[in-house]
């Protein structure tokens, strides 16, 4: 398999609503530094850096996993470069709470 959008290094918006905005950039095959675009817990500009696991599914759809270091929650995405969409389902420790969203990718142009 070869990957077709070229994702390391370049930043992408990803949008699963008006509370939940975050620019992802892939800084390296296991890193990965997410900023809050929008969030009803975090302030605009927080920036949170993870270590990741990417899997190619196909070209252009990863599965890719991490861990919030401060929180022990779990993050699954499912990120689908040639649709434009992304999938996550997060598990909330604190509240014993468990989402699925499913929102938009969006480049960064510019870079």
């Amino acid at each position: 398999m070869s990957e077709k959008t070229q994702i390391i290094g370049r930043k992408f918006v990803f949008d699963f609503g008006d509370d939940a905005k975050y620019e992802l950039n892939f800084v390296a095959e296991d890193k990965l530094e997410v900023t809050v675009v929008a969030d009803s817990s975090y302030p605009a500009g927080t920036l949170n850096k993870f270590d990741i696991t990417r899997t190619q599914l196909r070209p252009d759809l990863y599965l890719v996993t991490w861990v919030e270091d401060d929180t022990g929650n779990t993050v699954t995405h499912v990120q689908d470069y040639a649709n434009l969409t992304a999938y996550t389902s997060i598990t909330d420790l604190a509240s014993r709470g468990f989402w699925n969203l499913r929102g938009r990718i969006i480049p960064v142009t510019g870079q």
